[in-house]
């Protein structure tokens, strides 16, 4: 048993140094989220490697130029949802960040063109875990729906969603996820 124990504790250790080096390696990649006529939209991961913070950044890329929309700023993007929210035929987009610690939170910010410039118009921060989607309501209006946990002990799946209208975003209403049985 000893003797299989020191075979196994040199392997065990390089396994766990291995699986170190890799959440310390850079993270470097490009990749497209949405594309049509006017160009593509590109979210570039970018961290130093060694370092906990990312420098993630969203750009416009049409006929070869990138034109920067956003920058995470020390955040990880982990979603990019492009809508048409508040109905008027361009797209806003919705970008979720994670905030990093232990704690698992998020953070929302919701971009609005403007005057030929994506402008960010709302940012809700601080809820923990969870999915963020964007759905379609009885009216055809689009809405965006955060299910998170609360701060109650134990913590609780809830709900929540909200309206754009073009210059606010509105909380509609907050309820308990349904879990079913």
């Amino acid at each position: 048993m000893k003797k299989t124990a020191n075979i196994l504790l040199p392997f065990a250790f390089i396994a766990m140094l291995l699986v170190s080096c890799a959440t310390t390696a850079a993270v470097n990649e490009t990749v497209v989220v949405s594309s049509d006529a006017s160009g593509r939209l590109m979210l570039e991961k970018r961290q130093e490697e060694g370092m906990m913070a990312r420098e993630d950044r969203l750009f416009f890329e049409r006929n070869g130029q990138q034109n920067l929309i956003f920058e995470s700023e020390g955040r990880a993007v982990e979603q990019v949802l492009p809508a048409d929210l508040d109905g008027d035929g361009s797209n806003e987009i919705l970008i979720v960040m994670e905030l990093g610690g232990s704690g698992d939170f998020r953070e929302l910010a919701l971009l609005q063109a403007k005057d030929g410039r994506y402008q960010q118009v709302w940012l809700e921060t601080g809820f923990s875990a969870g999915k963020i989607t964007v759905t379609t309501d009885a009216k055809n209006k689009k809405l965006i729906v955060i299910d998170y946990f609360t701060d109650d002990e134990p913590a609780k799946e809830a709900r929540a969603i909200y309206a754009f209208d073009g210059s606010n975003v509105t909380l509609l209403q907050t309820t308990p996820v349904e879990t079913g049985g």
